[in-house]
This record gives C-alpha cells, structure tokens and sequence, in this order.
C-alpha cells in the first residue's frame, strides 16, 4: 500500500535546488523545461523521503519528469535507477548513499531550511557550492 508523504516547507526549497542543480532537465529522458512552467518536473528520490538522512541528499535525488520517468524508475524499472546511479556516484559513492540512507538522522525543520536557503542563495549568485561532497555550479 502506497501512501503520500506531507511535503514540509524544505521539501519545496530541495526542490527548488535540485531543479536549477539540474538545469530543470530530467536526467532520464533529457527533456529540458521551462523555469516557469516545470510542475511535472520532479524530484526523484532513489532511497524515499521517509529516510530522514537522505531526503536532502543531492546524491540521493534528480529531477525527472513526473509522467513517465519517475514512474518508470519508482516502480517498473528499480534495476535501471540503480545503475544510473551507479554511473553518476561510482560504485564507492554509491555504496555511501546506501549507509548513509540507513543511518539514523533526527528531523531538524529549522536547520534544514537555513542550509537549503543558503544553498540556493550561492547556486543564484553562481557560486560553485558543495553538496554533499559533490561540487556544483550552476551555469546559465
């Protein structure tokens, strides 16, 4: 049984970041979206926004087209995600997602959102900032 997680305050901002990080393309199929008119671009999570400690990885997440990239990697096609991501961390980086996904993190609401503003805040500016050991610049 399938059931919808609340989406917190940070969970936009995560989005938000993920999405520029991305240059609003999905990193399945490539198609690219409009900054102004990307709803069914979302953000995938490879392990689920259940675990606290890597719902804002960047690591963990790209952005993908909701119909049907999301779907296909969420639910048809796991082995595919995998090895997409296996590609784009390494086998070593991958391996680290997979502890650190089942490492316990406390939820902290306000911390997290103080991180992820600041984060977007250098991504905007075209700062390179670090994620999560993975440099990222945002190019216009």
């Amino acid at each position: 049984m399938r059931f919808k997680i609340k989406l917190r305050k940070t969970d936009r901002l995560f989005t938000r970041l993920i999405r520029e990080r991305d240059n609003y393309t999905c990193r399945r199929c490539g198609r690219v979206y409009p900054e102004d008119n990307c709803q069914n671009l979302g953000v995938s999570h490879f392990w689920g926004r259940g675990r606290e400690n890597t719902r804002f990885d960047s690591e963990n997440c790209d952005a993908l087209c909701t119909l049907p990239c999301h779907a296909i990697w969420a639910e048809e096609d796991r082995k595919e995600y995998e090895a997409f991501k296996i590609r784009q961390l390494g086998q070593e980086g991958f391996d680290l997602l997979d502890v650190r996904a089942h490492t316990y993190k406390k939820r902290d609401d306000k911390m997290d959102e103080i991180i992820l503003k600041e984060m977007l805040k250098e991504l905007e500016k075209g700062t390179a900032i670090c994620i999560n050991g993975c440099t990222i610049i945002h190019m216009d």
